[in-house]
């Protein structure tokens, strides 16, 4: 345990003593000038950006933990526990504003997030990977599954908002009272959660030769090393504490964060189309955009799509279903409805990612592809 600790330690050191964490300094800078208090639009956004720029450093700290844990796990079992430490500043974010009562903008937040992910992080990640090669290869199995997730996602959002609108019901995205949408979006919580379970027993149990990489070999006796493979549960278990250390720090930047974001949705005249779309996520989603474009810069591209693409999964099959069942306890019924605007620029960004993965090979244009569109709708939701 001692030495598993140290080794903790010795990764932190070496992963976070660098120029990147004096981007630490905006936040400790915006915290000690700008009031919580104050209720001025450009006082409020300094002090928004400077939080969410501290956001960074640890985001990269986690890749730097994330690529050393690929060297035990490979990319595709790395890039599944990377998407969970990622997805912490989206949940706790979306907690706050939950207790809070944004149910519109915990909704919006979780499509913005989708739509950064598979859109902008993915889209820097594929043209660096296609300056590298004319052409990038990627895992047929794992991203042809994380495409098909992402649709199905996406179908199990719609209905529920589909047949609101069929019923005459005034769209809502939650209130306090327990209503009859609040009972049915709990039922179909339950349901995508397991659902969700059942795609790791696929990727993890019944089919994990087809999504490792490379199949499934029984152990040479004769090959096999104790003190090695107890030298490498160690490091792997330094890891993950290391991981779990930074994931808190996150949590702890994150809490002013939301207070700063709750006076800036009632004090402004920002959108919550804009901030939950296109500002909130571009911090929220700084993990997984580390960790793609870095993955991408060294040839990596399937821990890249893992990273992109699972995340984007998890988010509506895993963080929203959850988000739902933490409402309840707290008198905050948050319903599985999507306001049309957010859904369907969602769905053009899962329909975009489907369209450039399905061939399995990538190309740099293909990437600008994925930007420009994100362009577009930044700046729809930006002006108008």
């Amino acid at each position: 345990m001692d030495r598993t600790l140290r080794d903790c330690l010795n990764l932190l050191k070496s992963d976070y003593v660098s120029g990147w964490s004096l981007l630490l300094l905006p936040a400790l800078l915006s915290l000690a000038v700008v009031p919580s208090s104050t209720t001025t639009t450009m006082a409020l956004l300094l002090r928004f950006l400077g939080l969410g720029v501290a956001l960074i450093p640890l985001a990269r700290v986690i890749s730097r933990l994330v690529d050393h844990l690929s060297d035990h796990l490979g990319d595709r079992y790395s890039g599944v526990v990377s998407v969970g430490l990622g997805n912490l500043v989206e949940l706790v974010v979306s907690i706050m504003a939950l207790r809070s009562g944004l149910y519109k903008l915990v909704v919006i937040s979780v499509a913005g997030a989708v739509i950064t992910n598979c859109l902008l992080m993915l889209g820097i990640s594929t043209v660096l990977a296609g300056q590298r090669e004319q052409l990038v290869t990627i895992q047929a199995s794992s991203t042809e599954l994380q495409a098909r997730q992402l649709m199905l996602s996406l179908l199990l959002l719609a209905i529920p908002t589909i047949i609101s609108l069929g019923t005459g019901t005034t769209l809502l995205e939650g209130n306090d009272q327990r209503d009859s949408f609040a009972l049915y979006s709990l039922a179909v919580a339950v349901m995508i959660l397991i659902y969700y379970v059942l795609s790791f027993v696929l990727q993890l149990g019944t089919h994990r030769s087809f999504f490792s990489g490379n199949p499934i070999k029984p152990a040479d006796p004769s090959t096999s090393r104790p003190s090695t493979e107890t030298e490498h549960e160690h490091e792997i278990a330094a890891i993950l504490i290391a991981m779990g250390v930074v994931s808190l720090a996150v949590v702890a930047i994150s809490e002013p964060l939301v207070q700063t974001l709750e006076v800036l949705v009632a004090h402004t005249h920002l959108s919550e189309l804009f901030i939950g779309l296109i500002l909130l996520p571009l911090f929220g989603s700084t993990a997984e955009g580390v960790i793609a474009v870095g993955a991408a810069r060294r040839g990596r591209m399937d821990l890249a799509i893992t990273s992109t693409m699972e995340s984007s999964g998890q988010l509506m099959l895993f963080v929203l279903p959850v988000l739902v069942l933490i409402g309840w306890p707290l008198g905050r019924f948050l319903h599985l409805s999507v306001p049309l605007n957010a859904l369907g620029c969602t769905g053009i960004a899962v329909l975009a990612v489907h369209w450039i993965t399905e061939n399995n090979q990538l190309d740099w244009y293909e990437g600008m592809q994925l930007i420009t569109l994100y362009g577009v709708i930044l700046l729809g939701c930006l002006l108008l």
